[in-house]
């Protein structure tokens, strides 16, 4: 009984440690620490974007430089994740890219998509705005203010 008691402590602590390592960067906040807001600007109207991506960190501050004419792209999500005020939508942070070309079908302004969010979340998936610029940088999304008038 001892030994069948100690194996199933065993398999249980062993259990814990394989879980608290997969599971630390959700609990720690999602692995946000060594990512960047910016700032971008679509003819006038203004969205955040959370980027986690090294390179596209790179890209995007490059942008903000004006050494690159790249602009930014991503999966849409519901809700403004916690930085895209005043916009119900966001880009998933691990899906933003910055490229020099894509389809047309997701390009538009900011007020598109959240006039007609379900075709765009649902249908579209992507936003991919080809006038959109990198205008500012932060460590948090209170560096970062969109403009109250975009919606």
């Amino acid at each position: 009984m001892n030994r069948v008691f100690l194996a199933l402590l065993l398999a249980v602590f062993a259990f814990s440690v394989v879980a608290l390592l997969l599971f630390s960067p959700i609990l720690s906040g999602g692995g946000r620490g060594g990512g960047r807001y910016f700032l971008v600007d679509v003819v006038g109207e203004r969205f955040v974007i959370y980027v986690t991506d090294e390179e596209t960190i790179r890209l995007a501050e490059d942008n903000l430089r004006g050494l690159n004419n790249l602009f930014p792209t991503g999966e849409l999500e519901r809700g403004d994740g916690g930085f895209n005020r005043p916009w119900s939508w966001h880009l998933r942070p691990d899906t933003v890219r910055l490229v020099e070309v894509s389809i047309e079908l997701c390009d538009g302004l900011p007020s598109h998509v959240e006039h007609d969010l379900y075709y765009w979340v649902d249908t579209v998936g992507r936003y991919c705005p080809w006038s959109g610029r990198i205008i500012a940088s932060a460590d948090s999304p209170a560096g970062l203010h969109a403009h109250p008038s975009n919606k």
